[in-house]
């Protein structure tokens, strides 16, 4: 708990800079489509958008919270102070995905607005899941590679990969979209929030343990 106070989320969005901003300028446009848009499938398109930018931009600030550490060799002294890499790590992360939680319910709440025929609870099932695996896999990304374009290229290429194959056997990569098209919530993509939450759990497990064996 002490550690937690002592988490200065200022000095945190200084250090990213602009890029602090990008994940709510993904949002802002996703809900710029979502309120103009009148094409007969902006229900498959609001789908996209959720599963191939907003979903991913989860990791953004876990990889860019890092930036200062690796990239600017600032660790050596970030990792001196008096504060554990559970600090360094898993506080600083999660405090960030909270964040990003509250501008991406934003989101979900004007889908509803706009759709009521669209059940928050749906929504919230399945991609919320999708958020968390993202959020700590590119936290695990990058303390493993401890350069920010290796993660990068990482969850481009894949969603690159899954956008081109909508969730196809052509590589047989595990789905972390639903590909829900309506935006409904079934037994199968319950189960598979479900495995997305466990698997983002284990990611944050790993990143830990890099962080506190290497702490470098």
């Amino acid at each position: 708990m002490a550690s937690v106070k002592r988490l200065d989320l200022p000095f945190e969005i200084r250090s990213m800079g602009v890029s602090y901003y990008a994940p709510f300028v993904a949002i802002l446009l996703g809900v710029i489509y979502v309120c103009v848009s009148s094409s007969p499938d902006v229900i498959r398109y609001t789908s996209n958008i959720l599963e191939f930018v907003a979903c991913p931009f989860a990791a953004w600030w876990s990889m860019y919270l890092f930036y200062d550490y690796y990239e600017e060799r600032a660790s050596e002294v970030l990792f001196s102070y008096p504060l554990s890499s559970f600090f360094h790590g898993i506080i600083r992360v999660t405090s960030f995905f909270i964040l990003y939680l509250i501008a991406f319910f934003t989101f979900l709440v004007t889908i509803t607005i706009k759709h009521p025929d669209i059940s928050l609870m749906d929504l919230s099932f399945l991609y919320v899941p999708q958020t968390i695996l993202y959020c700590y896999l590119g936290f695990t990304l990058m303390v493993l590679s401890r350069n920010i374009i290796f993660p990068l290229l990482i969850l481009v290429a894949y969603i690159g990969m899954k956008y081109w194959t909508m969730g196809g056997n052509m590589f047989p990569v595990y789905n972390v979209m639903s590909f829900s098209v309506d935006m409904k919530i079934s037994d199968e993509l319950i189960t598979l929030s479900i495995q997305n939450i466990i698997i983002g759990i284990i990611f944050a497990i790993i990143g830990h343990l890099i962080m506190s064996k290497r702490k470098i």
